[in-house]
């Protein structure tokens, strides 16, 4: 007897959080907390057995999961992939793609059986990697989507994770210009709603003359354009984009205000978090793993002086100290979305600008992409300062050559600032303790 489509569960959901779709495919990833990175390849229609396929729909299938499989391990680095494919529960063919590393609750079984129990030592190490792999998720999903958009095409329209319709900053329904109702939703949203609901070219009148300036060339216009073209188009389809305040690093500061630069990649992609300070978040959400790190590494460095409590790092920004992106906008659960936008040649003129001024600045570059500033930077001459070590990361942090951990770059570079006769940054904020 063929199964019953119309009680089956894969028929009437999507089966997870839909990362990509095709006409015969889609690919979806699955909340389960103490499995970050499961995803589900399903086929579309109502089909039991894989032996029901076509040869050619059976291969296209298998070259997804193996797509999928092939992400996970570049991003999330398991110890091994799981693949299977029961439907003993739901007959409908689904391919469950499964990372698993070594300390996870059912290792080395199958998910499906129970448990182990750990002692204390291991649950925590578990804790520990598990805190590390589920910061991963968003770049997680925005790789995965690009892979299967490159090899397959962009497939249909996914449903989007913004806002629900008619509500603030929902695309309207006549699917016109949306900057009308974006600057109507900013009016009504208050709080610590942290969404983007202005264009990033009706921000700049914020900012100092001096910025301005810098942004006033024809290539940055031009990206600027794009972007705005771009973000436009996102929020009109419903997307939730980080942060509200785009410029916010170059709001209390001036280019010949800055000492020291520390260069993120793009702002945190979860509600509430994303502030326009890079590494910085609100003081009443939990300080990421980087930020952590950071602090960290304060500690090691300043032993004598209480530990830093603020997870704001705006008074950083007051006393000179430039937390600036390469890109400044995200999209919700999606890391490095809206990368090679066009924001890189925006955060690449204020790198610039900073890197021309006469008064001397020391840049802090953590992780490759910050390096790869670096002769640019130099260009400037020996008023910049270069220090360079790994991404804080919890996954490089402690990895040779240059780990993060010991680097001793907040106390290196507030010496080099003060034998430039510039005074030091209070790092940890003493004031506020």
């Amino acid at each position: 007897m063929k199964p019953d489509a119309s009680a089956c569960a894969l028929c009437l959901t999507d089966g997870g959080q839909l990362v990509w779709k095709s006409g015969a495919i889609r690919v979806v990833t699955v909340d389960e907390p103490d499995l970050p990175g499961y995803t589900r390849v399903i086929l579309n229609r109502h089909v039991a057995e894989m032996t029901e396929l076509p040869a050619a729909e059976r291969a296209r299938i298998m070259e997804v999961v193996f797509l999928v499989e092939s992400v996970q391990r570049q991003i999330l680095g398991p110890d091994k992939v799981n693949l299977a494919a029961l439907g003993n529960m739901t007959p409908h063919i689904h391919w469950h793609v499964i990372p698993r590393w070594r300390n996870d609750p059912w290792f080395p079984d199958s998910i499906w059986s129970s448990r182990h129990e750990r002692d204390a030592a291991a649950y925590s190490q578990w804790e520990d990697a598990l805190e590390i792999i589920s910061a991963l998720q968003g770049e997680y999903a925005a790789a995965l989507r690009l892979e299967l958009e490159r090899k397959f095409g962009k497939g249909e329209a996914l449903p989007t994770v913004g806002p629900a319709a008619g509500q603030p900053g929902s695309s309207p329904a006549s699917g016109k210009s949306s900057a009308s109702s974006v600057r109507r939703a900013e009016a009504t949203l208050g709080g610590p709603d942290n969404r983007l609901r202005s264009l990033p070219g009706q921000q700049l009148a914020d900012l100092h003359p001096g910025w301005q300036a810098a942004l006033d060339t024809p290539s940055v216009r031009d990206a600027l354009a794009q972007l705005d073209a771009f973000i436009e188009q996102r929020l009109q389809q419903g997307c939730t984009i980080f942060p509200a305040h785009i410029f916010r690093a170059l709001e209390s500061l001036e280019p010949q205000d800055v000492r020291v630069v520390i260069l993120g990649q793009d702002p945190y992609h979860g509600p509430g978090q994303a502030q326009g300070l890079a590494f910085s978040v609100p003081n009443d959400c939990p300080a990421p793993p980087s930020l952590r790190n950071m602090f960290n590494e304060l500690a090691r460095e300043y032993p004598d002086l209480p530990r830093r409590r603020r997870n704001d790092l705006s008074d950083w920004a007051r006393q000179g100290v430039l937390l600036l992106n390469t890109s400044l906008t995200v999209e919700q659960g999606a890391a490095g979305s809206h990368a090679r936008k066009g924001w890189e040649v925006v955060t690449d003129a204020i790198i610039n600008t900073v890197a021309r001024q006469p008064q001397p600045t020391a840049f802090l570059l953590w992780g490759s992409h910050a390096q790869s500033k670096a002769a640019a930077i130099e260009a400037g001459g020996e008023k910049c300062r270069l220090f360079m070590a790994n991404h804080p990361s919890p996954l490089s942090a402690l990895r040779p050559p240059r780990p993060f951990i010991g680097c001793g770059h907040f106390s290196q570079a507030n010496e080099w600032l003060v034998s430039q006769g510039l005074p030091a940054i209070d790092w940890v904020g003493a004031e506020q303790h």
